[in-house]
């Protein structure tokens, strides 16, 4: 049985490989597009970065929490920072230093679960969220 550094080692060897796509059913119309769009993201210093606010610390900790969860699950940590309101998200995959189909994956389930979270009437009252992007 292989360890987990092993297999983390052939998964960044790979991605480092240029990818045929002719094996996929439907071929992509540009290849520079991403398979996992992700909105309202800002690229710095080689990584992602999003600021998501909240108009209650339930709602915060609620969204944190389901991150967290995701985070030991899948085993990929995102730096996380909470300012009152405010979470700011910094993904890169330390071993490479870049971004990564994780970070993509992970951006994309933390936008998901920002819209479910947001849409969540707790007690049947209405709860009106903004958005802010750094």
């Amino acid at each position: 049985m292989k360890k987990l550094s092993q297999l983390h080692e052939e998964f960044i060897d790979n991605s480092r490989k240029p990818m045929s796509f002719g094996k996929l059913p439907v071929m992509p119309r540009e290849a520079d597009v991403p398979i996992l769009p992700v909105d309202k993201w800002i690229n710095k210093d080689d990584s992602m970065v999003r600021n998501y606010r909240f108009m209650s610390d339930e709602i915060r900790n609620e969204f944190v929490m389901e991150l967290l969860e995701r985070e030991e699950t899948v085993g990929h940590h995102a730096k996380m920072t909470i300012d009152k309101e405010n979470v700011t998200l910094v993904l890169q995959t330390k071993d490479v230093q870049r971004v990564t189909e994780l970070d993509k994956e992970y951006a994309k389930f933390a936008d998901v679960t920002y819209k479910d979270v947001i849409h969540r009437v707790p007690n049947k009252k209405a709860v009106k969220v903004k958005v802010v992007n750094i």
